[in-house]
């Protein structure tokens, strides 16, 4: 069996790596990632599954291929649940369906009656490392575009804790690395490779997890956060709805900004009792063993299609 991941090269899907290993090491199984152009250069006996993310897909590629759909976020930006309705109705039908969770899932279903999954965010065995020497207090991981809100969220970094560092990996907007860029204790590094990461983010006391608490990001699992916990990272993170539900679920303990931002003093943070919940369970490959993902794959390949 061929199956090829279509990554459109504008999301952040570490999953798609995850799939391709994990499906590369089963017998009888052909996994590789192609893009969106490189997709129109392909034909039908190219492969026997086309994974999609889609944004919109309203034609199939390929009349005797299977689809599957996977929608690892609600839509965001302006009128989000318009965007959101408009792929229940106007996308095509999939052979079979995959959501984040169970909110992704009632968001975005339809009444067909293929095969679905829920596949939960997970997280990649390199970063599962601990590393006990510190060089920085903290470190942000991650989108760092101006619906984040981090202009905002470092403001303390230029006050209350002007002589604490912090680490941000990932590629910032112009306006935020204008804003900081000068301040000796905020440290931009740009974009690098996924696998390097780990090693780097491991050498900070604290993850920092900032959130708008706005839909769909506060009903989504944040990528960020479940890696920090894996690096054995003390969580401080912004208030929202998915962020206290994965604590209770988890029994975890994350130190919760306030809105203004007041409580982010080192005192606070010196006098809370962090505790990092073992997300062992969330290593991709022992993730997709418990969700029997390959079953899913066998009933999508054994259903009768509805084109």
């Amino acid at each position: 069996m061929k199956i090829s991941f279509v990554h459109s090269e504008k999301s952040y899907l570490p999953e798609i790596n995850a799939y391709e290993a994990y499906f590369n090491e089963q017998e009888g199984i052909d996994a590789q990632i192609i893009t969106n152009n490189e997709l129109k250069e392909m034909k039908s006996n190219d492969f026997d599954v086309l994974w999609k993310f889609p944004g919109m897909d309203m034609r199939r590629n390929f009349k005797d291929v299977k689809v599957i759909h996977e929608y690892n976020s609600l839509s965001t930006g302006y009128f989000p649940s318009f965007k959101n309705y408009l792929k229940r109705h106007y996308n095509i039908i999939p052979d079979g369906k995959v959501f984040l969770n169970e909110k992704v899932e009632s968001d975005l279903q339809t009444k067909d009656k293929m095969p679905a999954i829920i596949r939960d965010m997970g997280i990649a065995k390199e970063f599962f490392i601990q590393n006990i020497k510190k060089e920085f207090d903290f470190v942000y991981v991650g989108s760092m575009g101006k619906g984040r809100e981090l202009e905002y969220a470092l403001q303390p970094f230029t006050t209350t804790l002007k002589h604490k560092s912090m680490l941000l990996i990932g590629r910032p907007n112009d306006d935020l690395y204008a804003q900081y860029k000068n301040h000796s204790n905020i440290i931009f590094t740009g974009v690098m490779p996924y696998t390097e990461i780990p090693s780097i983010a491991s050498k900070a006391i604290y993850g920092f997890n900032y959130m708008p608490d706005i839909y769909p990001f506060n009903v989504q699992a944040s990528t960020k956060l479940l890696e920090y916990c894996a690096l054995g990272l003390k969580v401080v993170t912004s208030d929202y709805h998915w962020l206290r539900e994965f604590e209770k679920h988890r029994e975890g303990r994350f130190f919760k900004l306030n809105a203004d931002l007041a409580n982010f003093t080192q005192n606070e943070l010196d006098n809370f009792p962090f505790m990092t919940p073992n997300l062992q369970d969330l290593e991709w490959h022992q993730l997709f063993d418990n969700i029997n993902l390959l079953g899913f794959l066998n009933q999508v390949v054994r259903h009768e299609s509805s084109r």
